[in-house]
């Protein structure tokens, strides 16, 4: 698998005023931010990166092949996509949950192979969800029902996980836990999307962001390329100090009155 190549691209993406012009390009082997203020668009540049919205104009490309042309059942098996809130008033187990993330690979009777099996116990191993294979989802609390919802996509078998505010309205504990397991699998092979609000864990844990505004993308690079003070108070609007710290690292932003 060549880590330089785009796997997804998308080119001149609009769509009905939520987004103008997009062109962005993803390969393996990261885990790329989406950040930006609500109503950027971040929510809906996933679901057309997914193939679950279609743009108005432009066009999204799994490799070579325009998104559009491939049948939801083989495009199943190249991406996965989860929405921003994991159902909580369900029946099914953790187990089954993640099950349906094999829905591609059912035989004709409807029933797992012995692979699908083992790819919705690898994915709850992932992330150590195993001792909760048997619980129902409403039992789980947020931050176990994010990762259940994740390892639903891992089981998929798809390499391209698309995750839209997968941290949101959890513990900063979750928060950073969930965050670990994205950037190790994307830096085992996986191209990783996620939309995400907090600047500094994203700073912090993607390789790559992209900054949205007004439906446009205002910059897309590294975190120190990105997250300039110029940029922030552009498209926030709110002052801010930018600077590494130097016990941690990493990128730390603060708030200026």
């Amino acid at each position: 698998m060549d880590k330089s190549f785009p796997e997804l691209r998308l080119e001149q993406v609009s769509f009905r005023g939520v987004l103008r012009d997009v062109s962005l390009g993803w390969a393996p082997g990261h885990l790329i931010g989406l950040i930006g203020p609500n109503g950027a668009g971040k929510s809906t540049l996933l679901r057309i990166a997914a193939g679950i919205a279609h743009p108005t104009s432009g066009a999204v490309y799994l490799r070579d092949k325009l998104l559009r042309d491939i049948p939801p059942r083989h495009r199943a098996k190249e991406m996965a996509y989860l929405p921003q809130h994991v159902p909580e008033n369900v029946m099914f187990t953790v187990e089954q949950y993640v099950e349906m993330g094999r829905f591609a690979y059912r035989t004709a009777w409807g029933s797992l192979d012995r692979e699908s099996r083992e790819a919705v116990r690898q994915a709850l191993n992932t992330l150590n969800l195993s001792r909760y294979r048997d619980v129902r989802l409403e039992r789980l609390s947020g931050g176990e029902r994010q990762r259940a919802g994740i390892a639903r996509c891992i089981a998929q078998g798809s390499r391209i996980i698309l995750l839209d505010e997968p941290i949101s309205n959890l513990d900063l504990y979750y928060q950073v836990d969930i965050l670990k397991r994205l950037q190790l699998l994307a830096h085992q092979g996986y191209l990783i999307v996620v939309a995400i609000h907090n600047l500094e864990l994203a700073a912090r844990y993607c390789d790559t962001l992209v900054l949205l505004h007004n439906g446009q993308v205002y910059a897309h690079g590294s975190p120190p390329e990105v997250l300039t003070e110029q940029a922030l108070l552009d498209v926030f609007r709110v002052p801010v100090k930018i600077y590494t710290d130097p016990h941690a690292g990493y990128l730390r932003v603060s708030h200026l009155s």
